[in-house]
């Protein structure tokens, strides 16, 4: 998958549909910490570091201090090890691995999948599952038997999450039980909401002068995919 704001900036793919990487709330990933007690509002004229691996996530942080009214001074940093980050600015924006570990370590100031469900009281989506459109026209085939894959994937992960949080949990010597519930917390699935919300966001983005007007363009599978 690419994070929903790189979809924004090209103009030369199609959505694959029913597949998305979204949180309906709180998502414990992607997270705003810091090494003391802090509100969104405290931030003001501080200095928020952000992993510049990440895209999406910081656009939505972006959008939210906006919409918020808090002005922040954003600054890039070149990996994700909080201490480093904490060493720059007063709040770092933590994801995935990092953010997880970092729970119980750090105060949590905010969780971005619960600011954007408080501001918009919809679902976030962060990423997308997509193929260049000049592929899709000469491989149907190709691209249908990928989404027919994908798509079985998601349903057995779907029945299979309990097993998959246990592996997935002492691979990465985490909580199984919190990785249980970290994984409930996420859905794969694109339905109307999700495209409503996506719409949305698009259009926050373009209001921050972070991207130009975005259309959803979706792949049409053929006959036989699930």
């Amino acid at each position: 998958p690419i994070s929903s704001i790189m979809y924004a900036k090209r103009d030369d793919l199609l959505i694959l549909p029913r597949l998305s990487i979204t949180s309906n709330d709180f998502t414990k990933s992607v997270l705003i910490c810091s090494n003391g007690k802090m509100e969104l509002s405290d931030l003001e004229g501080q200095t928020l570091c952000i992993p510049e691996t990440t895209a999406s996530s910081a656009t939505l942080i972006k959008i939210i201090l906006w919409k918020n009214g808090v002005n922040v001074n954003i600054k890039q940093c070149p990996g994700t090890d909080i201490g480093q980050m904490l060493k720059q600015g007063e709040a770092a924006l933590l994801i995935g691995d990092s953010a997880i570990n970092a729970i119980g370590h750090y105060s949590i100031i905010a969780d971005l999948g619960n600011e954007w469900k408080k501001l918009t009281g919809k679902k976030m989506v962060y990423a997308l599952w997509v193929v260049r459109e000049d592929f899709a026209r000469k491989h149907p085939d190709k691209v249908d038997h990928v989404l027919d894959s994908l798509l079985r994937s998601k349903e057995y992960a779907y029945e299979n999450i309990r097993e998959i949080a246990n592996f997935i949990g002492s691979a990465k010597n985490i909580d199984c039980s919190f990785m249980r519930e970290y994984l409930h917390t996420l859905n794969y699935d694109f339905d109307s909401d999700s495209v409503e919300s996506l719409e949305l966001y698009f259009k926050y983005a373009k209001e921050c002068g972070i991207v130009d007007d975005v259309k959803l363009r979706f792949y049409n599978a053929r006959s036989g995919v699930i």
